[in-house]
């Protein structure tokens, strides 16, 4: 796996979300640096980490427990922000004793696919990974003209921004840094991604959610569910913020987690 590292004090372990990167983060990593040893990877198929065929919890899970491994780390705090939250709280379920804290950013450890009142979330995803497949990335030479045809399913400009940086250089065109087929096929089980928790449901790692204000993904009447899993926890909503906290609202989410963190 790539990643970055800045720092230096107890390791902290940021994991982005699906079409994100080591890259999102590092603002807010080089902010915590002067307390922790912070290390940001690209999950597998993202940034500039090797692609695959298979994207499954299970394999990402592995991936981040053999680069703790890798760099001689027997406990860290981890901070997972939407696919990264689950893999992190996948981690915190099967090897709980790696992790000293930590921080899930607007994701539940639910089936997103299933739930009728949030049909629209699986949705967006189905309409935005639609409009990417169907992207002829040699038609193009400007961003601005990929928005601007993105948007007829895509049609937040914050989303389109962001989908932007997946894109790399390729003489006068574009190509994809994601591995955009293997993250397609396996679409339904990233919006799944439960299944660890009905194998050791009780967690006892001191947890911190954040939820975005605005953000469909983690919604009160999911908080009764995560209590069940969560042994130890706090719940913390980020007002005037949407799903990406750490684009919309970085320094309430910053002084959110670092208070946690501090907390005895």
């Amino acid at each position: 796996m790539y990643f970055r590292r800045t720092g230096k004090g107890f390791p902290l372990v940021i994991l982005h979300g699906l079409y994100g990167s080591s890259d999102n983060w590092m603002t807010i990593a080089r902010q915590l640096s002067a307390q922790y040893d912070v290390i940001v990877p690209d999950l597998r198929n993202h940034g500039r980490s090797p692609h695959h065929p298979v994207h499954t919890y299970a394999q990402m899970r592995e991936d981040v427990i053999e680069l703790l491994n890798t760099l001689h780390i027997k406990q860290c705090i981890m901070l997972g922000h939407s696919m990264g939250g689950k893999i992190a709280m996948q981690i915190a379920s099967e090897a709980p004793g790696r992790l000293q804290k930590l921080v899930v950013v607007d994701i539940a450890p639910v089936n997103y696919s299933s739930l009728t009142n949030f049909s629209h979330i699986a949705t967006q995803h189905l309409n935005m990974m639609h409009s990417l497949l169907n992207t002829d990335l040699n038609s193009f030479t400007r961003h601005e003209d990929i928005v601007r045809y993105w948007k007829k399913d895509i049609p937040d400009i914050n989303t389109c921004q962001f989908l932007l940086k997946n894109l790399q250089r390729k003489n006068k065109s574009f190509e994809w840094r994601i591995n955009l087929r293997a993250l397609a096929q396996h679409l339904p089980h990233v919006l799944n991604g439960t299944d660890t928790f009905s194998e050791n449901p009780v967690i006892h790692v001191p947890t911190l959610f954040v939820k975005g204000e605005n953000s469909d993904y983690l919604q009160p009447e999911m908080f009764s569910q995560i209590k069940t899993f969560f042994k130890t926890l706090q719940i913390t909503i980020i007002p005037d913020a949407g799903h990406w906290l750490h684009v919309e609202q970085p320094e309430r989410l910053l002084e959110t987690v670092k208070i946690f963190f501090e907390k005895e």
